[in-house]
């Protein structure tokens, strides 16, 4: 499996080709995806105003990559505390999910998605840390 920080730091390294650096951001984006790939980068690509040959600006693929890598810090920050809250459950006897309220308790769209978005063109218009938490 591809490492996200290891292809965030190629969609950096400016002595790279910006094809390369372009194709690392997107498998960042398939790395972490929180409304499914197409609808991500698609978002990604319209925030970060990334224009169709990255060599006219390729400073774009980096604030796109640095978006996304905002929001997955969040999500890895969640994730950490819920497996904290798992394990004191667990140790207290408490073997089944108990509902918190938080996103997991609402299941996720197709693909494993946080939510699915059929028409890859209609998405949030927030910046991604501020669209997965509305999730």
């Amino acid at each position: 499996m591809t490492s996200f920080e290891t292809h965030r730091r190629r969609a950096h390294d400016t002595s790279r080709p910006v094809r390369a650096r372009r194709a690392a951001f997107r498998t960042c984006v398939v790395c972490f995806a929180p409304y499914g790939f197409r609808a991500a980068y698609h978002h990604l690509c319209r925030s970060a105003r990334i224009p169709a040959d990255p060599c006219d600006d390729p400073a774009s693929l980096i604030r796109a990559v640095e978006e996304l890598h905002a929001a997955r810090t969040l999500r890895v920050a969640d994730e950490t505390a819920f497996m904290a809250r798992r394990r004191r459950e667990k140790a207290a006897g408490r073997r089944h999910l108990t509902a918190d309220g938080s996103r997991r308790d609402r299941g996720r769209g197709p693909g494993g998605s946080l939510a699915h978005c059929p028409d890859h063109e209609r998405h949030f218009t927030e910046p991604l840390p501020i669209s997965r938490r509305a999730v």
